[in-house]
């Protein structure tokens, strides 16, 4: 079936190596990359044609991923495209050959363009899961956060044209074995002109889960505001109540008919989200019921890193020219894990700090030393 497949569309196999190494070249700034093309047969035998004994269901959602090995990889992880058209695809594959070395990202191993629908090879040595946050400790969801903040902060920093993400979703994001989490899937990934800030794309393009305001002007703050409302109402507020209110905003979308466009509803539903992070009740009546639930106890700890963590949420959601950048926001991250660990010299056990202003401050002044 490979060979067959390969001979009748060879014009469509040239296009899509065309198509991708026009990507590797423009996204890789003249950077080499190496990477492996593999045959469809490969690809077949590695997966025992696909077989639903090598499916990896834990990662199962839009794309279908397939375990497998060959004779230079014991382990290989692959994605199979289910829908992208050709200039999604190869954007996906160049800026994945990119970032590959970084510990929060799949490492890319290959592609295979032969096949009907084309797929992505990884190293595929841990086990790796899609995630759900239902089932993180507040302990890991900060993680989780901290390892994301530090994919995104790498893409705007490593390259001298930063790269912005656009597609910051739960289901782009795998953990390994490790709990490590991982960005993948950078089909909506766009390059930064070289002297310019920006970059304008058409208003459709994209999933949009969070939208920034600014619509299609996408910078790096685009990045900061869709984290912000991650970290906000997926990590804090939970699952549960993320969708309650989604589905409310689209019963309302439906009441008002057609007359508000794609992007208009998109910037309301932001601005509804946001109002929802702003409520001024206690931070345990809004964090994730079910969380709070498995908790049992929280302790006065956990509730300063949850208030300071709301609060640094709302600064990457806030007025453009006050929003910190990707690198500050990993930085806060991490210290908001560390500050309020037990001082081992206090012979009480007793936190330094007393609130989230106090953890806030602490790492403005660390950010700056």
């Amino acid at each position: 079936m490979g060979w067959w497949w390969r001979k009748r569309n060879k014009k469509l196999i040239l296009e899509r190596g065309a198509k991708l190494l026009e990507d590797l070249i423009e996204f890789g700034h003249g950077i080499s990359n190496p990477i492996k093309f593999f045959s469809a047969d490969e690809i077949l035998k590695a997966t025992n044609n696909f077989s639903l004994s090598n499916r990896v269901r834990e990662l199962v959602y839009y794309y279908d991923w397939y375990s497998g090995k060959n004779e230079n990889h014991p382990m290989i992880l692959i994605k199979k495209d289910s829908y992208f058209t050709v200039d999604l695809l190869s954007r996906d594959i160049a800026v994945s050959s990119m970032v590959s070395g970084h510990k929060n990202f799949l490492k890319l191993v290959g592609c295979c363009l032969e096949l009907e629908r084309p797929v992505l090879v990884y190293h595929g040595v841990k086990k790796h899961y899609r995630l759900k946050i239902s089932e993180q400790t507040w302990k890991r969801r900060m993680k989780i956060a901290e390892d994301i903040a530090t994919a995104l902060a790498y893409l705007h920093t490593a390259f001298p044209r930063p790269f912005v993400y656009r597609n910051m979703y739960p289901d782009s994001i795998v953990l390994d074995e490790d709990g490590v989490a991982k960005l993948n899937d950078f089909s909506y990934c766009v390059s930064i002109p070289e002297g310019e800030t920006f970059v304008k794309v058409d208003e459709t393009d994209g999933l949009y889960r969070y939208l920034d305001p600014g619509g299609v002007v996408v910078s790096e703050k685009t990045d900061v505001f869709a984290f912000g409302m991650f970290m906000g109402l997926r990590l804090l507020l939970g699952e549960r109540s993320f969708w309650e209110l989604y589905h409310l905003e689209e019963e309302e979308r439906e009441g008002r008919g057609s007359d508000t466009d794609y992007v208009s509803w998109k910037k309301i539903r932001a601005q509804n989200f946001l109002s929802k992070l702003k409520e001024d009740r206690r931070i345990e009546e809004i964090a994730d019921p079910e969380m709070i639930e498995k908790m049992g106890h929280i302790s006065e700890q956990e509730l300063c890193q949850m208030k300071a963590f709301r609060m640094l949420s709302l600064r990457c959601i806030g007025p453009s020219e006050e929003v910190p950048t990707m690198v500050e926001v990993a930085k806060e991250l991490k210290k908001i894990q560390t500050s309020l660990q037990n001082d081992s010299s206090s012979p009480s056990g007793e936190t330094h700090f007393d609130s989230a202003q106090d953890i806030s401050s602490s790492v403005v002044v660390s950010n700056q030393t």
